[in-house]
């Protein structure tokens, strides 16, 4: 077990440089349990992104294990570990989880906010449910705020990729925001500098940062569900993660040019002003905002 939690760490400390920055103020175990929630989902997305005829046969093999809990063929088949800690609301999100890897599949060309926030729920908002477990918060009424940092995160990462995700086929802003512009066509403006195109796509990133702010700022009132010590570790890594949104905003949202890159000096910023902010700020219990969900109302999880 000491060898597959080291190898999960390693996982989390080269491909999820956010959060494991994030992690270095979380207590062992709970840095342990996020770093094997981390593994899980890195895994499942590399089986999602490798690009083989079979992916989908794989994802859905991997649902059905899950479903019936034999997790042995997971580790066998998929070297996969279910990681104990998840509760019966983790497992349906796990569920969710891999439905919206099965979804990234198909070519995806959204064509409204609903379609955008479903997926997001899917891939992320699922994650922040499995979250509260490794981090020993069973508060049920956490998972709602949760779910919209997981969404927050996720809206941050569509804007930070939209051109890697194009060159994939993939165009998750919403089609009425973009004038419908396919991925193609938005690898050509960047190739091309076509202004008017870099323009309109500037604009969806724009009012994608904008909705992504809603789902922050839910996401940060159910921080009080949270421990200090906890609490300033997941503070920290949604201050950095948002700033990916900061920095493109500050350069008018220039996304043909290719991935925000969060330096170190400002990790280190953002850091020690999360952990005044955790320590001396109050913030009060309140309830979450349903308007929040509304695309999510037949998606299933505990609240």
């Amino acid at each position: 077990m000491d060898y597959y939690i080291d190898n999960a760490k390693s996982v989390l400390k080269k491909n999820g440089k956010s959060f494991h920055w994030a992690g270095k103020f979380l207590p062992k175990e709970c840095i342990n349990r996020a770093a094997e929630l981390y593994s899980l989902c890195r895994i499942l997305d590399d089986i999602a992104d490798d690009g083989e005829l079979n992916t989908f046969k794989d994802l859905s093999n991997i649902r059905s294990n899950i479903q019936k809990r034999t997790f042995k063929n997971l580790e066998n088949i998929y070297s996969i570990k279910y990681p104990k800690f998840l509760n019966s609301s983790s497992k349906k999100a796990l569920i969710d989880l891999i439905d919206g890897l099965i979804l990234d599949q198909k070519e995806i060309l959204f064509k409204k906010e609903e379609e955008l926030i479903r997926y997001s729920y899917h891939v992320a908002g699922t994650v922040g449910i499995m979250m509260c477990d490794a981090l020993k918060c069973d508060n049920c009424l956490a998972k709602s705020f949760a779910i919209d940092l997981g969404i927050a995160m996720q809206l941050t990462n569509i804007a930070r990729d939209v051109l890697e995700d194009a060159k994939m086929g993939r165009r998750y802003l919403p089609g009425s925001w973009v004038k419908n512009i396919s991925p193609k066509e938005i690898v050509l403006a960047a190739k091309t500098n076509d202004l008017k195109k870099i323009h309109i796509i500037s604009k969806g990133i724009k009012k994608l940062l904008i909705l992504a702010e809603q789902y922050y700022f839910s996401g940060e009132r159910g921080f009080t569900f949270l421990p200090l010590n906890t609490r300033i570790a997941i503070s920290v890594a949604s201050g950095v993660y948002r700033e990916i949104g900061v920095q493109l905003e500050n350069e008018n949202y220039n996304w043909q040019n290719g991935r925000q890159v969060t330096s170190i000096y400002s990790k280190i910023k953002i850091s020690l002003f999360k952990i005044f902010k955790e320590i001396f700020y109050f913030r009060p219990k309140k309830k979450h905002n349903s308007k929040l969900h509304i695309f999510l109302e037949n998606l299933v999880y505990d609240k």
